[in-house]
């Protein structure tokens, strides 16, 4: 049986990009190289391989076929093993330059991702994060090998291996013209008589109703969205409360409204911020560098009341 593979890391990187986009012109336009390169080197990957990956249509792009999808994840696997061999590499040569694949919990990147750009052009100027913003398909990007570390708080970790950064306290946030908690903080039974405005995803309202239920507190009624925006400015309109980790530098929403922080007594736990990573992988050169940057930025955040 013969050693040699028949196709190269760079087809397999075209396979992956023009499935992920499900346009050939729009892979060839991400990749840097022209349609016919990347048309021509998945078609010759199909040929190694003895199987179709990709369904042509015309005028309509690409579609993974039964076996492409099989193959998808090993493909993204091989990729994510090969950056990392050449991370090894850069590591022993102490190398900190190129690419680094990051995750950040999308509620997290508002708040976080500006300074950490800002820290790393100052400290690593060779250093060019790509960054994921996720909520539930989180950790899906480390299990693929697309990202090699994801910012996220430990509650929402799963079965990565978690390093914590700091640990941070829940507040309420209320309409600007609220009455409650104007004399101090507020306890979660008060709170729970009206409306809980949340981010639309099943970990996090997992985690609140666990909160309310250590505190022996019933479970109040949930608004959801998508968007942290559209969540401070429904609680700007008196649509209910929130509860974050983050702590706005202004108090004005989109729409003109206006909103306030108000702390929560009691014994209510704190959650920690910090970085998520595969439990067995052992982290590049960039990676560390970005834990280095990561650090200070959570840190100086503290300081113009990005994260509390």
């Amino acid at each position: 049986m013969s050693d040699r593979l028949g196709f190269s890391l760079t087809q397999l990187r075209y396979f992956v990009v023009s499935a992920e986009l499900g346009n050939i012109s729009e892979a060839a336009e991400r990749l840097c190289a022209s349609q016919s390169t990347v048309s021509s080197a998945v078609m010759k990957l199909e040929r190694q391989l003895g199987v179709q990956l990709l369904l042509r249509h015309h005028a309509r792009g690409v579609t993974l076929t039964p076996s492409g999808r099989h193959l998808l994840r090993e493909a993204r696997a091989l990729l994510g093993q090969a950056r990392n061999l050449k991370a090894q590499g850069d590591a022993l040569a102490g190398h900190t330059a190129g690419r680094l694949d990051v995750g950040f919990f999308f509620s997290i990147a508002p708040f976080l991702l500006p300074l950490v750009h800002r820290v790393t052009e100052q400290r690593y100027t060779a250093l060019q994060l790509n960054v994921h913003e996720a909520s539930e398909r989180l950790l899906e990007l480390l299990q693929d090998g697309r990202c090699e570390l994801a910012v996220t708080y430990d509650f929402l970790s799963g079965d990565a291996r978690f390093h914590p950064l700091a640990e941070l306290p829940v507040h309420a946030l209320l309409a600007d013209d609220d009455p409650m908690g104007m004399t101090g903080s507020i306890g979660l039974d008060e709170l729970a008589a009206r409306p809980l405005v949340t981010l639309d995803v099943p970990a996090v309202l997992r985690h609140f109703e666990t909160m309310f239920a250590t505190a022996g507190v019933p479970m109040p009624q949930v608004i959801t969205t998508t968007s942290l925006e559209t969540m401070r400015g429904l609680v700007a309109a008196g649509s209910g409360f929130a509860l974050m980790y983050q702590r706005a530098a202004h108090a004005r929403t989109l729409d003109g409204g206006r909103v306030r922080s108000v702390e929560i007594a009691g014994a209510v736990p704190r959650s920690a911020l910090g970085v998520a990573m595969m439990p067995d992988l052992h982290l590049s050169s960039r990676a560390r560098a970005f834990l280095d940057v990561l650090g200070s930025a959570v840190s100086l955040s503290g300081e113009v009341n990005a994260i509390v």
